[in-house]
């Protein structure tokens, strides 16, 4: 193709040098730079390759009971439609530049949105040469280990298809895959096999800024804008090496080096301690062996390993309670411990048996943002102005169902209102509502997320105890040990499948309350302990009954439990516990080669109980249902019809929880409608 281009383009100058208009040498000198310029324009283009894909979504929530306030919006619409750009210019194999941007068409303000303005959502240039070496400029994403570099997932046991596809698109998003963490630098990598000492060799050196004092535009927005803004500069750099040798031993190394750029720091917290500066190293080595493949046995899994990370943290920061006169310095270490067995049998596709179990031992000192940063903060999303301006799991009109499915790219809420001093929208404020981020947290905002609440200390402000009670920060939360795992059985090819899994953990450390009085003492609240159970079933039925098409069936259960024996005598900090149920019932029935009909149900129970002279429950019922058609155009293209509802219910017998109101005026129900078409190509 290359040498008949520049055929062409001899041809070209050849015919202009004999035919130009002066026949001089200067007017068929400047014509042939002038082609070969085209020519160059034309190789470089030659490599050039478009996807993306075409959305259009109506969607409607409507809000209604006890808890719903009849003088504020009860309905929300999502009415829109969008196409990404997905652009990759590769000249040669050495070199890719890949640029991902959106347009979107909002029908609701059709006649006002004028701009219409370009999203850029990816911007990098990519590379490879002769396949063992990479890299990445701009925008990548990266994974380590579940203790180093990991983005912690929610993990919900046979999630309904209906809604597990809406969430994959929530998470879509923000470029939220297979617990990569999105970051946004410089990205080397290398990999090959180095005979005869490694069967595999991969080492990769990065460097990223997290956070910075110069944030995107601020709207004004609190539900996104506490995360996008941070008081200094915050960069890391890393390094990780992984190697194999005789078929079947792994060694791994790591190092992050998390700092700040002091010169850039903002003193604008009013709070006793102010972090100033962060310089946190992580060490991290492994090792495995995999037994199975060492023997050579073609029917067994049986992979034995360890991992422990150290972290040392020298963090500097201003003591606030002395005029912000004093610069401090505290150096803090913590360890991180995981081991585990992953064994498994196969017969042919008769039979399968998988056991992955582990020991965690994680200090409650052990800090590193980049690991236990989770990327699900529960916020309302839907029938955002019904709400007050409390967005996290304790506002009214929460729920985890419309914080896990739904997501809303453009959201322009109503102009201020004049008589309601809540609603203190800008005029025309337009921002996102998505529940994922990939954004590294810093450690004030992870110890703030951790911070216990005076009159029930197991319920945290920000994260969800109906899915992240036991770990919320994935395998590095802090102040963990004991043993978790999951047990897989499947027959016929996995046709029919079941899943148990199983926690059982407790903390490391008790927790001390400081002394609320010069006078009085410190209190120190025992160790809380974590357990769950849970398992589910999963059946295709269409190759069990004949049918040339899918038919899927799964049920499931999970039982978490977290509990506290409370300090005897003191009824601020009583004996607590918090029980939460999980269901998943699905059916996904394909009844023509281009239809299917999909219904889901999900229902969460909680109970938070405190225990006084008697024990007091507060119970908190949360059901999602939902039904809905999809109809493939071809591969990739789809329009999916959904209706459902998400009915929310509290009851009490605890006076004190309440206060004079009765538990059911906080009950309420959300009506879900949507039509989306998503066209790839």
């Amino acid at each position: 193709m290359r040498k008949y281009l520049h055929c062409l383009a001899m041809i070209g100058v050849m015919a202009t040098c004999g035919y130009s208009d002066d026949g001089t040498a200067d007017s068929a000198s400047a014509t042939s730079k002038n082609v070969m310029k085209t020519l160059e324009h034309i190789m470089a283009k030659a490599g050039i390759s478009f996807d993306g894909e075409f959305k259009s979504q109506f969607m409607s929530a409507t809000v209604g009971g006890a808890a719903v306030d009849n003088t504020r919006r009860k309905n929300e619409t999502v009415e829109y439609t969008s196409v990404d750009f997905d652009i990759k210019a590769r000249p040669n194999t050495i070199t890719q530049g890949r640029l991902i941007f959106r347009m979107q068409q909002d029908w609701r303000n059709f006649y006002s949105d004028i701009s219409n303005p370009i999203f850029t959502r990816w911007v990098s240039i990519d590379g490879s040469i002769k396949g063992m070496f990479s890299y990445d400029v701009g925008d990548f994403r990266q994974k380590y280990t579940p203790l180093t570099l990991y983005t912690p997932d929610l993990d919900i046991l046979y999630e309904p298809d209906l809604f597990a596809q809406q969430r994959e698109m929530a998470k879509n998003e923000v470029f939220l895959d297979d617990n990569q963490r999105l970051l946004q630098g410089v990205n080397l990598n290398f990999g090959a096999e180095v005979y005869p000492i490694f069967n595999s060799l991969k080492l990769n050196v990065l460097a990223t800024r997290l956070r910075s004092v110069e944030t995107n535009i601020q709207n004004g927005s609190k539900p996104v804008g506490f995360i996008e803004t941070s008081p200094i500069e915050k960069f890391m750099v890393g390094t990780n090496g992984d190697a194999t040798f005789l078929k079947g031993v792994s060694v791994g190394l790591s190092y992050l080096n998390i700092f700040d750029n002091k010169e850039s720091h903002t003193l604008y917290s009013d709070s006793a301690i102010d972090t100033m500066a962060q310089n946190t190293g992580i060490f991290d080595v492994r090792g495995g062996v995999d037994v199975a493949n060492l023997l050579d046995a073609k029917s067994w899994k049986t992979n034995v390993s360890a991992e422990m990370a150290l972290s040392s943290d020298d963090s500097a920061y201003y003591d606030t309670a002395n005029q912000r006169k004093y610069l401090k310095t505290k150096a803090i270490t913590g360890s991180a411990l995981r081991a585990g067995i992953n064994a498994g049998y196969t017969l042919q596709d008769l039979f399968t048996v998988s056991v992955d179990a582990g020991f965690i031992n994680n200090a409650s000192n052990f800090r590193n943002e980049l690991a236990q940063s989770p990327d699900f903060i529960g916020r309302r999303i839907m029938d955002f102005e019904n709400d007050t301006l409390n967005y996290s799991p304790t506002s009214p009109l929460y729920s985890t169902f419309d914080a896990m499915y739904q997501q809303v790219f453009k959201f322009a809420p109503s102009p201020k209102d004049r008589f309601n001093d809540n609603l203190t929208w800008w005029f025309k404020e337009p921002f996102s509502k998505n529940s994922y981020s990939p954004i590294v947290l810093t450690q004030t905002e992870l110890s703030n997320i951790k911070k216990r609440d005076s009159t029930n200390y197991l319920k945290s402000r920000y994260l969800d105890p109906s899915v992240q009670l036991i770990m919320p920060f994935g395998p590095a939360t802090p102040n963990r040990t004991g043993v978790n795992g999951h047990a897989t059985l499947g027959f016929l090819g996995n046709r029919l499948q079941a899943k148990v899994l199983f926690a059982s953990l407790k903390e490391i450390d008790t927790t001390i309350i400081a002394a609320a009085t010069a006078t009085t003492p410190a209190k120190t609240l025992p160790k809380t302990a974590y357990s769950q159970i849970g398992g589910g079933i999963k059946i295709e039925l269409g190759g069990f009954v004949g049918w040339k098409y899918p038919i899927n069936i799964s049920s499931s259960l999970v039982n978490s439990k977290a509990s506290n024996d409370g300090i005897s005598g003191e009824l601020a900090y009583p004996a607590a516990s918090i029980a939460s149920a999980f269901y998943s019932e699905n059916l996904y029935f394909k009844f023509w080669k281009r239809m299917a009909f999909l219904a889901g149900m999900e229902y969460i129970n909680n109970q938070f109980e405190k225990t006084f002279a008697t024990t007091l429950t507060d119970t908190r019922n949360q059901m999602l249902t939902a039904i809905g058609l999809e109809y493939k155009l071809s591969d990739g293209s789809y329009v999916t019809g959904t209706v459902g509802q998400i009915d929310v219910t509290n009851k009490s017998d605890d006076p004190a929880s309440t206060g004079a109101l009765d538990p059911s005026l906080k009950n309420f129900n959300q009506k879900l409608a949507s039509l989306f078409l998503r066209v790839m190509f």
